[in-house]
């Protein structure tokens, strides 16, 4: 049997192959392996920088997002208070007699009434009351978050935890819904009286703007006479009760030919 000699020589050059193979194994499928994962973890570091960073600067406005939210809250508040939670023929009655006590020389003469009217409000002109009309006082109108889950297992969860949070927080709040009375009336009026009709309804405690009307002046009297439209504003959800008006005592017939009247507490 016959051997195979190796010289000295030959045997070097066959470590060095070997010790070039091992290398370059050693690189491929483990030095570039390790590469790649130091290449993803240096990536998944900085957008954890980033996150960090984006949570810092949260943290740090987060006093002032408070007061922003604070000063929307009462900015709400405020809002709210001006609108009724209902209006009913009683109440819109209340109002037009407000007109009537803080006005030297305004008398309502007939009235209409058109109630329960929705408030349509165009999306597309940032929320523009159409229904407004010619405004008497001047309101701010105060978005919405959607988010979904990507796996069904999240999904589940979520809508489990939705579940379990309405139960312990009770029933969904209502949406709050705007609507308006809109009534018209016939007046007889000065001209000092029209004047602060008007201004008084631009002060006036309630949501109230007048849509149109018209004025003409009667040689007769010295008067002017016409028509105004009033839209009278509630919003529905809101927390606030309905307080019925209360009117004072009103006359009601005659105890005799004579004129002499009687009220409604004592009226037989």
């Amino acid at each position: 049997m016959n051997r195979i000699k190796i010289s000295d020589s030959d045997k070097r050059l066959l470590l060095i192959f070997c010790a070039i193979v091992i290398v370059a194994c050693s690189y491929f499928f483990i030095f570039s392996k390790g590469m790649s994962k130091a290449a993803k973890i240096e990536e998944q570091n900085t957008a954890d920088q980033a996150k960090v960073q984006q949570m810092e600067q949260m943290e740090a406005g987060l006093p002032k997002v408070k007061e922003n939210i604070q000063r929307m809250v009462k900015k709400q508040k405020t809002i709210i208070s001006t609108y009724p939670s209902a209006m009913t023929t009683e109440k819109a009655i209340e109002s037009l007699q407000a007109y009537e006590d803080n006005s030297s020389d305004f008398h309502i003469t007939d009235i209409t009434f058109t109630m329960n009217q929705p408030v349509a409000v165009d999306v597309q002109t940032d929320g523009t009351d159409t229904a407004a009309g010619t405004d008497a006082s001047s309101t701010t109108a105060s978005d919405a978050e959607a988010s979904s889950a990507s796996e069904s297992q999240s999904e589940e969860s979520t809508q489990g935890a939705d579940a379990a949070e309405q139960e312990t927080a009770g029933p969904e709040p209502k949406e709050v819904r705007g609507y308006y009375a809109s009534i018209g009336i016939r007046y007889e009026a000065g001209y000092a009286g029209l004047k602060e009709m008007i201004a008084y309804v631009n002060n006036f405690k309630d949501r109230t703007t007048i849509s149109q009307f018209t004025a003409n002046y009667d040689d007769s009297t010295g008067k002017l006479n016409g028509e105004m439209t009033l839209n009278m504003y509630y919003l529905e959800n809101t927390g606030k009760e309905y307080v019925p008006p209360v009117f004072p005592n009103m006359s009601k017939g005659v105890m005799s030919i004579f004129g002499r009247s009687t009220s409604l507490e004592t009226a037989p």
